[in-house]
This record gives structure tokens, sequence and C-alpha cells, in this order.
């Protein structure tokens, strides 16, 4: 009988099961300071060992697996690629912040479970820590009989700094619509224009700022649930037509603010599950791309 293998280098963690490597977490990439170089998970595959992540896309080449990635930071871009600036769009600047491993503090994993709890920094683009974030991520509920596995991502993180820092986004600097900033997940090209819904809404356009416990995202080879284990729902900011991607987004409508030694929590759960599988369900049917 299969059990979950985790393997350990000095820049990287494999979580595999039954000869499928299902997660790699990158903790020191090697990335263009463009990009806002942060960990990320890719690639992130199913059961049956089809990738549902996407790293450097061209369309998009910061947008890195699934990361924790805000678009800004007090000033500062943790997104990536150019910062829009109100009435000037999108425009590159030396703004981009650095998400920086620290140390693992704990690493447990039995048959069925493996959990990694990770300290970080988060770097400004003059170097000051302005946050630091305590991480865990679990990989569990393998069932092989419905092609199916769980992530668990979560985070604290603290304002280190002596001053408020108030998370933002394009949306909150004036691009409506465009609310990202979050633990964001870019898919890979199988999920384009595939169906997305919650509980209450169905289609790109209604899903993008809604607010939902869960997403419900499918591809032709995989159907991906991400789904919100806070008391309040998320408001999920989502793309299919452009590119597949989604987050629940921390400053979809309003900038947040985080007061000096304030904290701020998220606990989140993807449900991956491969299309191949026996008794395998999906949300919804994936619509053919029109020529």
């Amino acid at each position: 009988m299969s059990e979950l293998a985790l393997c350990m280098t000095a820049d990287a963690v494999e979580v595999g099961f039954g000869g499928t490597t299902l997660l790699r977490y990158l903790f020191r990439p090697d990335l263009a300071r463009t990009d806002s170089p942060r960990p990320y998970a890719h690639p992130v595959r199913t059961l049956a060992g089809d990738e549902i992540t996407a790293v450097g896309p061209e369309d998009h080449p910061w947008h890195l697996g699934i990361s924790m990635a805000v678009a800004d930071v007090d000033g500062d871009n943790f997104w990536g690629g150019p910062t829009y600036v109100d009435g000037s769009g999108y425009r590159y600047r030396e703004d981009h912040g650095e998400v920086r491993h620290r140390r693992w503090a704990d690493v447990s994993v039995s048959a069925d479970s493996c959990e990694l709890t990770e300290e970080l920094s988060w770097l400004a683009a003059d170097g000051r820590v302005v946050l630091a974030e305590a991480r865990v991520l679990r990989v569990d509920g393998v069932d092989p009989r419905f092609g199916r596995w769980m992530l668990h991502w979560s985070y604290r993180l603290r304002n280190v700094s002596d001053r408020c820092v108030r998370l933002g986004s394009p949306a909150t600097s004036g691009r409506s619509g465009a609310g990202y900033g979050g633990l964001f997940w870019r898919g890979a090209a199988t999920f384009r224009d595939g169906p997305v819904s919650t509980e209450d809404a169905s289609g790109e356009h209604a899903v993008n700022g809604a607010s939902a416990r869960s997403l419900t995202f499918t591809g032709e080879t995989a159907a991906l649930t991400f789904a919100s284990a806070d008391a309040d729902p998320a408001t999920w900011f989502v793309r299919s037509a452009e590119y597949p991607g989604a987050c629940p987004a921390l400053a979809f409508h309003d900038r947040l603010p985080l007061d000096p030694g304030g904290v701020l929590t998220g606990r989140y759960r993807f449900e991956i599950t491969s299309r191949a599988a026996p008794g395998a369900t999906a949300a919804g049917e994936y619509r053919d791309r029109e020529s």
C-alpha cells in the first residue's frame, strides 16, 4: 500500500505518493528581482500525474504556481511584474519586494499526512523587514479510489515595522475588478476557459469579486476546489478566459490596514481531483474552447 514520502534538499521540498510527485515547494527560488522573489509550489499534480499549476507563463512571467503574492504592501510590489499606477496604467518601477525563507520550524511526515511549518520574512524594496510570516503546508486526504488529495495552506502575517502597513491591489489603485493579492493559484493551460463557480455564482464575471466559502475550477484533466477555512467567506479574484487563476483577495475593494504588531491570518484548502479517476466528479463539465 502506498504511503506519502517526503524529500528535502537545500532549496526545495517534494511530497510524493505512489511514485508521483504531488507537490514540489521551492523555498529558495532563483528569480529575477522583477518577479518579486518568493517561495512557491510547482509543479502541483493530480494523483494521475497531471500538472495543475504553471510557472513563468508567457502572458505573466511572474506568476508562480501557488504562492503568497500581494500587489501592494505599503507601496512595495510583492506580486511581481509592473505596478499599476492610477492614471498611468502598469509601469515597471524599482519597488519589488521579496519573501525570504528563514527556517523550517517543524517538519513531520507519516503514512497519510505530511506537515511543514516555515518561518519567512517579507522584505521591502529597500531591504526593511515589513512582515514576519509563519506558514504551514499540509498534504493529506489522499484517496486513490476517487483520484483526490488535499493541500492545506495557512499563514500568520505580523507587522514588525513601526508604522501601519496597508495592503492593496490594482483595484484599490483605480483598476476596476483587478482586486488580486493573497494566496494565488496560477493554473496550468489545461484549465484555460474552464468553468468556474462558487456556491451562488457561475462564470468568471459573476465569480470575480463574489463572496463565498469556496471556488471550484474545472480543467481538461482535473478539478480544483479552493476553499477558505476562515470564519468569514472569502472575496474571490478569478480569471478563466485570459488565463486560469484565482485567489481569495485580501484587498479587492478596500485597502487592508495592519497596525504595528498587528496580525493577519488565513487558512485555505485545495482539493485536487483527477478527472481520469474512476468515480471522480467535477463541479461542471469542461467546455471545449472555441476555435
